[in-house]
C-alpha cells in the first residue's frame, strides 16, 4: 500500500465513522448490529488459550440487544454455533420470546475451524463478506460490534460500508502497556513505578537496574512487552540476591535468562527476548503487598464523547505468578470499589478525549503496604475484557443497571445482585458431557437462573464441551458469597452428572 493509497484507506475509515451509532444505549438505532466476536490478538497469545474458537460464543451475550423493537443482529463465527447454545442463550434474554427474536437472528459462519482470527477468514471469503452484506441490509443503519478492531475489522468495515463500534487501529498504541502508562499519567491515575518504551534486551537490562535502585527496592520486577494479550508477554524478573551497590547491571544481565518465570509456558528467554525485541514493552514494580487483589473496570466510550463504567469486579487468575485470567467476582470489593469506579471513569474520559470508541477495560492492582492500602492502574485493554460478557449476561437475564451512587448491580426492583463469572470451568470428565446433558443437570439441581429468584446460573461456551471438556459459566446471587456457594453446586452437579456418563446408562436402560 502506497502512502497515498494509505492516506486515502484511513480518510474513508474516518467518513465512514462520522454515521456511528452506539449499540449500548438504548436507543432504537443502529437497527442491525453485526456481531463479529473475532478475536484479532497477538496469535502467539492466542494459542495459548485451549478451545480459543469456542470464545467466539461469548458474544451471544449480546443477544439482549434483540429486546429494541425490530432490530436484528447478525452473528458472525469461525464453525456453526451449536442449535442448543443459540436457543439457550435465546432463551436467556429477559421479556424476550424466543420466537419474535430468532427471525431477527442471522448466524453466519466461514465453515473454518483454522486458528487465524475470524476477521481474517471473512476478508479472504468474498462469498462469505458477500453473505454478511446481504444480511444487513441497509449499511446506514448498522454497526459491526467487534471484539476489537485492529486493521482487519476496518479493512471489513470499508468492505461493507457499516461503520465499527471498536477502538480504530491507528489508536491501538494507547493500549500497548507503554501507552497505558502515558493515558494514567495524562489522566492523573495512580500505576506503578517503572519504565516504558523499551526498545531491547540492552533497555531492559538499564531499566531493570534502575529499578532495582528506587527506595524501597523490590524483590520483583514485571516485564511486559508491548501487545502481549492474555499474560502472554509478562514474565517476573526475581531481584534476590542482586548486589546492593555497583555491578547491578552487570549483575542483570547475568541473571536474566535464568531469573524469570514466564506467566504463561512453555516459554524460554530466546523466544521471549525476541518478542521483546519485536514489540518492545516495559518494566514496572511487581505490587506485592497483604491482601493483594486484582481489580478492573469495563468502559464503554460513545462516539459522542460519553465514558461511562458497565462494571467493577475483582479478577481471580491461575497459572505461574497467577498471571492468567480465570474469572472474576462483581462488583469489585466494597473497600476499594469506587475508587476503581472513578479512576476508570476518569482513563476512559481520557481515552475518549483522544478519539477511543468502544469497550474497554482498566485493570488495577490492590494491596497493603506496612498497613497503607495501594490501588495503581495496570493495564488498558482497548477491546472487550474477560468481565464483558457476564455483565452483558447479568443485563440480559435481570436487567441489571450499575447504581452509579453505590457501585454495585441493581435489578428493577432495587435487589442487590452480585456475580461469579468463569470462562475456565472444566474438567477432562466434562469432555463426556453434552450442551444438554449440562443444562439438563443444572435443572435437575435448580440451578439454572430463575427470574423469579434472582439467583442462579447461566452457561456459555458450550461448543467447547466435546473437545475441551471446558464451558463459560456466570452464577448470580444477592451477595458475592451466595454466587461462591452457588457456583460450588453448580461444579458438584456437572461432576456428578460426568460421573454418570462415564459410568454408562444402566441395566433398565439397556
Amino acid at each position: 500500500m502506497t502512502p497515498q493509497t494509505g492516506q486515502n484507506h484511513q480518510a474513508a475509515f474516518t467518513a465512514l465513522q462520522r454515521r456511528l451509532v452506539s449499540p449500548l444505549d438504548g436507543s432504537p438505532r443502529p437497527r442491525t448490529v453485526l456481531v463479529l466476536p473475532s478475536f484479532s490478538l497477538d496469535p502467539a497469545g492466542m494459542a495459548k488459550i485451549p478451545g480459543i474458537l469456542h470464545y467466539e460464543e461469548r458474544l451471544l451475550a449480546f443477544l439482549h440487544l434483540l429486546r429494541v423493537p425490530d432490530r436484528r443482529i447478525v452473528y458472525a463465527t469461525s464453525t456453526p454455533v451449536p442449535p442448543v447454545a443459540v436457543d439457550y442463550a435465546l432463551g436467556l434474554v429477559r421479556s424476550l420470546p424466543a420466537r419474535h427474536a430468532r427471525p431477527r437472528l442471522t448466524l453466519v459462519d466461514c465453515a473454518d475451524a483454522s486458528p487465524r482470527p475470524l476477521t481474517q477468514k471473512i476478508l479472504a471469503r468474498p462469498d462469505v463478506v458477500e453473505r454478511l452484506r446481504r444480511a444487513v441490509g441497509d449499511p446506514r443503519d448498522a454497526c459491526i460490534l467487534a471484539f476489537n478492531g485492529s486493521p482487519h475489522e476496518r479493512d471489513l468495515a470499508l468492505r461493507l460500508g457499516v461503520p465499527l463500534f471498536a477502538c480504530r487501529p491507528d489508536l491501538a498504541h494507547l493500549g500497548s502497556k507503554s501507552g497505558a502508562r502515558e493515558v494514567f499519567a495524562e489522566a492523573g491515575v495512580p500505576f506503578p513505578a517503572g519504565f516504558g518504551h523499551l526498545r531491547d534486551e540492552d533497555d531492559l537490562v538499564t531499566a531493570l537496574a534502575a529499578l532495582r535502585a528506587r527506595a524501597p527496592a523490590p524483590e520483583r520486577a514485571m516485564i511486559k512487552v508491548n501487545d502481549g494479550f492474555g499474560a502472554g508477554g509478562n514474565a517476573l524478573f526475581d531481584f534476590r540476591g542482586a548486589p546492593t551497590a555497583g555491578g547491578v547491571e552487570a549483575w542483570v544481565r547475568a541473571a536474566l535468562p535464568r531469573r524469570v518465570t514466564f506467566a504463561t509456558p512453555p516459554e524460554d528467554w530466546e523466544r521471549y527476548s525476541a518478542k521483546f525485541a519485536e514489540m518492545g514493552g516495559v518494566v514496572e514494580e511487581f505490587v506485592e503487598g497483604a491482601d493483594s487483589r486484582s481489580p478492573s473496570a469495563q468502559v464503554s466510550v460513545s462516539p459522542t464523547g460519553e465514558a461511562r463504567v458497565l462494571s467493577t469486579q475483582d479478577q481471580f487468575f491461575v497459572g505461574a505468578g497467577h498471571q492468567t485470567y480465570a474469572g472474576c467476582t462483581a462488583p469489585a470489593h466494597p473497600d476499594y470499589r469506587r475508587d476503581v469506579h472513578d479512576l476508570a471513569l476518569r482513563t476512559g474520559r481520557a481515552l475518549a478525549g483522544k478519539g477511543v470508541v468502544g469497550i474497554a477495560s482498566v485493570d488495577f492492582v490492590s494491596a497493603r503496604a506496612d498497613g497503607v492500602p495501594r490501588l495503581l492502574a495496570a493495564e488498558i485493554n482497548l477491546r472487550m475484557g474477560g468481565g464483558t460478557a457476564p455483565r452483558m449476561f447479568l443485563e440480559g437475564v435481570a436487567d441489571a443497571r450499575l447504581d452509579e451512587e453505590t457501585g454495585g448491580f441493581r435489578a428493577p426492583d432495587g435487589r442487590p445482585l452480585c456475580y461469579l463469572a468463569t470462562d475456565r470451568l472444566e474438567s477432562e470428565a466434562y469432555r463426556g458431557l453434552t450442551p444438554e446433558a449440562v443444562l439438563a443437570a443444572a435443572r435437575r439441581g435448580g440451578l439454572l437462573y430463575d427470574e423469579r429468584a434472582g439467583a442462579g446460573a447461566v452457561f456459555h461456551m458450550l461448543g467447547a464441551l466435546p473437545g475441551f471438556g471446558k464451558m463459560g459459566a456466570v452464577v448470580i446471587d444477592r451477595t458475592t458469597s451466595a454466587a461462591h456457594e452457588r457456583y460450588q453446586a453448580v461444579v458438584a452437579a456437572l461432576d456428578a452428572a460426568a460421573a454418570a456418563a462415564a459410568r454408562g446408562p444402566g441395566p433398565a436402560a439397556r
